[in-house]
């Protein structure tokens, strides 16, 4: 069973199978000034020698997917024959959300993954939880971190311990107010930040734990909606 990893981002998406690299591609279409009978999806702004005559079609608004016919032809040609050929009678996805994402939202997603697409199983996740699996998985000693997660529509800092998203958000002075003179506090800043949530969901697809974390289409088929609102913690 293959494992996809999407960090859907409200202008990138980064995609790619967790056992291989992971693929930088504009999360929108395009459209001729002039003609606006051609649309370009994706990568296809690759094939245009003068981008500066088109307009983008984006499928979030102010953080949020609220395009899901722009959403779906970009997730087709991303899924599709052109790029990764996913089967999905065999593809697990692992797939990312904003914090605090609407539940109306949350519900197209999982019936456009389970009943349109048919993956066999799907994990819901913050970008910035992806980030701190990759963290501490570098830095297996530290119990703690804060995920200054900067897209393209927002910016949020959430804090996590032990490989959890605390509640209570924290900034840095704040913590370094409150935290014991002996603990060190420090900002890391990656080397790919774009990729590293995408990173994370990598590791997290081949960790021991994975199947426990997902929804598979036969839970979501016999339960709907509440089991994933039950079981994915954003």
């Amino acid at each position: 069973m293959s494992t996809l990893v999407l960090d859907n981002g409200a202008y990138f998406a980064k995609i790619g199978y967790s056992h291989e690299k992971v693929s930088v591609i504009p999360n929108c279409q395009f459209r001729s000034k002039t003609s606006r009978l051609k649309t370009f999806t994706a990568n296809q702004l690759d094939e245009i020698k003068d981008p500066s005559g088109l307009f983008y079609i984006l499928p979030f608004q102010k953080g949020f997917l609220v395009n899901w016919d722009v959403q779906r032809k970009v997730w087709d040609h991303l899924f599709g024959k052109e790029m990764f050929k996913v089967d999905f009678a065999d593809t697990n996805i692992v797939i990312t959300e904003p914090y605090f994402n609407f539940s109306s939202i949350q519900e197209s997603m999982n019936e456009i993954l389970f009943e349109e697409y048919q993956f066999q199983s799907a994990l819901r996740i913050n970008a910035g939880s992806l980030s701190s699996h990759r963290y501490f998985h570098e830095n297996n000693s530290e119990l703690c971190c804060i995920v200054v997660d900067s897209g393209f529509s927002s910016t949020h800092i959430v804090p996590y311990c032990r490989g959890r998203k605390m509640k209570e958000d924290r900034v840095y002075k704040e913590v370094r107010a409150l935290a014991p003179v002996e603990y060190e506090v420090s900002v890391v800043l990656p080397q790919n930040p774009i990729c590293y949530p995408w990173e994370g969901g990598k590791l997290l697809a081949e960790n021991p734990d994975f199947e426990e974390m997902v929804v598979t289409r036969e839970d979501y088929e016999e339960n709907g909606h509440y089991v994933c609102e039950e079981k994915f913690d954003v």
